[in-house]
């Protein structure tokens, strides 16, 4: 399948009830082969429980930081047999001097979780996945009196009053931790959303115009080319609606620069179909937790990213996912440590850059200094 023998179906409705138009823009390569529910393009290589790799098997855990607990009895995310954030303290990963302006071009703000703030050389700033409260609604709620994983271990370290500037938002999949209602309806009139195709059916969103998005499609956001590429992961935002809504990666292009955002995915040769149709990223949003036994085949381990990373062309590596949320078996602190094991161990040829919650890094300044 090619980029440029594809023609976009694209169609508007209204939902019912008011008057929000949606966009829905399809890869008719894609949805004439569609039966049912949504399907990976390519195939996990972690089928099984693993371990999958020789740091599977390590302590990354200091003696002061292991608590023995059980698990709950009815908790869907296991914590083996440590606590998972015993001896953390949040704020730690809190940028001390947070600053948010409208005036920055070229440069990233992780907003914790999978959210940044995307501020690119054209002026225009989009947002990754927000959710900056609690998890949406009655099973957000529910979720939490089953396991404290899903509760937040602090506060944002931001919120969407502070983006009125923003003039997009990006939404990867419709889990909790990606998806928040709340969250979305705090940002400015007029705030494009974008989603993965069918959706909209999970949004309750009247603050502007929403455009749903199938595989390797695109479309113009004010000066920026934003594009929505193929992941490995699944959706599902009830008990009876699996993979009924698309899932995926986002990748902006503001003619200078190529902005990546993984979304949640487990590793296949996806990445390199996707650089094989879309050529190589300067900057990779990278997800790095949640990816023990059985959850590697819809999650990267940190060698996992640092390998799609390098399928991608990938410049700069930012990782992403650690430290809001237990959601994953590993410890809080075990992603950034594994992450610079195998740094170590493989040296990449990218320049990986990690943040703090707030923290920002000017992409175009260290992109220019690494040619120099």
């Amino acid at each position: 399948m090619k980029l440029k023998t594809l023609t976009h179906v694209i169609s508007l409705m209204l939902i019912t009830g008011c008057t929000t138009q949606i966009e829905r823009i399809e890869n008719p390569e894609l949805q004439k082969n569609k039966k049912g529910a949504y399907t990976n393009l390519f195939p996990s290589h972690f089928t099984d429980n693993g371990p999958h790799h020789i740091n599977d098997d390590l302590d990354l855990l200091k003696p002061e930081e292991k608590k023995v607990i059980e698990r709950a009895f009815l908790d869907p995310v296991p914590s083996h047999k440590y606590s998972k954030s015993y001896g953390y303290n949040f704020n730690d990963l809190v940028y001390s001097n947070i600053k948010i302006s409208p005036n920055r071009r070229g440069e990233l703000t992780w907003l914790g979780h999978a959210s940044f703030l995307i501020q690119q050389m054209n002026n225009d700033a989009l947002v990754t996945d927000p959710v900056f409260h609690e998890f949406d609604g009655f099973l957000g709620w529910l979720g939490q009196q089953l396991s404290t994983s899903f509760v937040r271990l602090g506060e944002a370290p931001v919120n969407a009053k502070e983006l009125d500037f923003v003039s997009g938002v990006l939404i990867s999949h419709d889990h909790f931790d990606h998806l928040s209602n709340t969250t979305l309806n705090e940002f400015s009139k007029n705030t494009q959303l974008y989603l993965p195709l069918d959706s909209a059916s999970d949004i309750d969103y009247e603050n502007g115009p929403i455009t749903e998005m199938d595989w390797y499609t695109h479309t113009q956001h004010n000066k920026t080319q934003v594009h929505f590429l193929p992941s490995n992961h699944n959706s599902s935002r009830g008990m009876f609606d699996t993979d009924h809504s698309l899932w995926g990666s986002w990748m902006l292009d503001d003619g200078k620069y190529k902005v990546y955002f993984a979304g949640d995915t487990g590793y296949s040769d996806v990445f390199k179909d996707i650089r094989k149709k879309m050529g190589p990223m300067d900057v990779c949003l990278m997800p790095i937790v949640a990816y023990h036994e059985s959850k590697r085949r819809v999650h990267m381990s940190p060698e996992d990213a640092i390998k799609a990373a390098d399928d991608l062309g990938c410049k700069v590596f930012i990782p992403w996912g650690y430290g809001t949320w237990t959601l994953g078996c590993e410890h809080v602190h075990e992603p950034l440590r594994r992450l610079a094991l195998a740094a170590e161990q493989t040296p990449p040829n990218f320049i990986i850059k990690t943040l703090k919650m707030g923290e920002s890094v000017n992409y175009h300044t260290l992109l220019n200094t690494a040619k120099n």
